[in-house]
């Protein structure tokens, strides 16, 4: 009896350590995971105006301009490559609530493929489209 039960014991020792041996063997050999680039959010200003900015795919574009409300100008985009760069919210913020202090308008993109494309807009007023105070223009490098 004492043999039989030494011998179930010693053959369930042997089973673990042959599937403990597995496991490891396994774990030693497979690849490791894939790792996803992080994106990134690039801060775009009025100071960025005329220039050229090097972002990659997945990242965020995150460009603010001062709201010219007062008069009834309103930020237009009126360049932008879809294909390249996608809109993915516009607010407002900011306003202290002062006579004259709309804020601050912020528009976020995604660059979804690679290449080159120009980011332009312009603040006018629906009503009078060729009264424009103020324009914004940046050239996006997408990698």
């Amino acid at each position: 009896m004492k043999t039989q039960s030494l011998l179930v014991v010693s053959g369930l020792v042997l089973i673990a350590a042959v599937a403990a041996g597995t496991v490891i063997g396994v774990t030693l050999t497979a690849e490791p995971p894939l790792r996803q680039p992080t994106p990134h959010t690039i801060l775009c200003t009025a100071d960025d105006h005329g220039k050229t900015i090097a972002i990659k795919t997945g990242d965020t574009l995150n460009l603010t301009l001062q709201d010219y409300g007062d008069g009834g100008y309103l930020w237009t985009i009126t360049s932008i490559d879809a294909s390249l760069l996608q809109q993915v919210d516009e607010f407002n913020w900011g306003s202290s609530g002062m006579l004259g202090d709309f804020g601050k308008d912020t528009w976020l993109f995604t660059a979804l493929n690679t290449g080159s494309t120009t980011l332009s807009l312009d603040c006018r007023r629906s009503f009078d489209q060729t009264d424009i105070c103020e324009t914004f223009q940046v050239t996006l490098t997408i990698e």
